[in-house]
């Protein structure tokens, strides 16, 4: 990415709105805007009423352009952000108009890799730009907040500078070893060592914890044929995506789709009806698919016809279910001919079904929220390694095997901090972060 390029991109939503979005920065965005038609000032944030001059067919177009100067913008370039109608051929054109006035068009995440580059951000909260823009539930978009609020960054940085100042006292000490001159004494430097260890297990901790919890939860319907594990499907899901009827073995293959169970994203699959033997090769393959999808599960939904009495195939899942299994008594809105074994719930009527999510909720449990899972996968590896490095000075240093070797292992704690706060960053860690952004972002 060429940086001192002025980047143009559509920042808003796609598709038509009341309001949308054009956004610019760059050296060069307020001759740009110049040549639109725009003049602007340069040495305060201000709102511009006026209107944009774009080519023909468009001409005069009526616009609010806000315009921050490079010490007080996004990405510590100067900026703008032209608001309009969100007709997106407009938006295509302003965007046009732009580059005919020496723009180029943003590559994906360009504009919040400036802003990291810039000093804006750190890493983890450049992740969390995307993983707000992504969350797909109440407890997603919390999270994602969260760590853009620095609630992953700010500790480690905190951890960090903690560290350099112990490093500095080290090697100044080593720096007059002959003059015989102590900069921070063992039992300080021990308890600096220590302190800084157990606040960094406590993050590794919650990046392990985070990490499993968006691994997103499978549960699984499982039960005979014709006990009603579609119609529920369909119904938790809130749309019609597995086949409905009266014949048996309508489900050949399983269904997946996501659930939003309790705030929590989960993958809602419907499989094929259990039976005591398969009668043809597809049958036989459909319950294989079945049982595969059961063993992956970490929550399954017994599914019971209440309207039924038990038979033996009914009584041999019993018999197997396991601490992970929820009994789930179907088709109440019929008459009843056995006492419930579970919940009672009726995917035509929707009965029960709040209590059914809440209890998949409690069976997945509650888990900490304290990083997004992105930021989980990228970290765990260099936060592990600062702290093996970490517990190897605490070694030395209560060893006493000296203060090069305490030195030397905490440089190595700090550059894999460094990994994670991108203080220290390679071209391909920044390619892999930023290419996941859409353009505008």
């Amino acid at each position: 990415m060429q940086l001192e390029d002025t980047i143009v991109a559509v920042a808003s939503a796609p598709g038509g709105a009341m309001r949308g979005i054009v956004r610019a920065t760059g050296e060069q965005v307020l001759p740009c805007l110049q040549r639109l038609g725009v003049r602007a000032e340069s040495t305060r944030p201000h709102v511009v009423e006026q209107p944009l001059q774009l080519p023909r067919p468009w001409g005069s177009v009526p616009c609010s352009i806000y315009i921050w100067p490079a010490a007080r913008s996004y990405t510590r370039q100067p900026a703008v952000e032209v608001h309009t109608v969100g007709s997106p051929p407009l938006l295509e054109a302003i965007v046009s108009g732009f580059r005919s006035a020496g723009a180029r068009l943003a590559d994906p995440g360009e504009f919040t890799l400036r802003a990291f580059l810039a000093g804006r951000l750190d890493l983890t909260q450049a992740e969390a730009v995307l993983s707000v823009i992504d969350a797909n539930s109440d407890r997603e978009l919390q999270v994602a907040l969260e760590q853009l609020g620095g609630g992953l960054g700010a500790p480690l940085k905190t951890l960090r500078d903690d560290l350099l100042d112990v490093l500095a006292h080290l090697e100044a000490g080593l720096d007059f070893v002959e003059d015989d001159i102590e900069f921070i004494e063992e039992t300080a430097l021990s308890e600096s060592i220590e302190e800084a260890l157990s606040s960094l297990r406590g993050v590794a901790a919650r990046l392990q914890t985070r990490s499993i919890a968006d691994q997103r939860a499978r549960v699984v319907l499982t039960g005979r044929p014709n006990v009603g594990k579609s119609q529920l499907f369909n119904s938790l899901i809130g749309e019609s995506q597995s086949i409905v009827t009266a014949a048996k073995g309508t489900t050949r293959d399983y269904v997946s789709a996501s659930w939003d169970c309790c705030g929590r994203v989960v993958e809602l699959i419907d499989t094929a009806g259990v039976e005591q033997a398969a009668t043809s090769i597809v049958d036989a393959d459909a319950q294989q698919r079945s049982h595969r999808q059961v063993a992956t599960a970490a929550v399954t939904l017994l599914c019971l016809d209440i309207s039924q009495p038990l038979d033996d195939l009914d009584r041999g899942q019993l018999a197997s279910r396991t601490a992970e299994t929820i009994m789930v008594d179907t088709k109440s809105d019929l008459p009843t001919v056995r006492p419930t074994l579970g919940l009672a719930v009726s995917g035509r009527t929707g009965a029960g079904l709040a209590a059914l999510s809440q209890a998949v909720a409690a069976a997945l449990g509650a888990t900490e929220t304290s990083a997004v899972a992105n930021t989980a996968d990228r970290c765990r590896d260099s936060v592990d390694q600062a702290v093996q490095a970490l517990e190897r000075s605490a070694r030395c240093a209560a060893d006493r095997a000296g203060e090069e070797l305490v030195a030397a292992e905490l440089r190595v704690a700090l550059d894999h901090l460094g990994r994670v706060l991108g203080a220290v960053y390679t071209d391909d860690v920044l390619d892999r972060i930023f290419s996941k952004f859409c353009i505008g972002k």
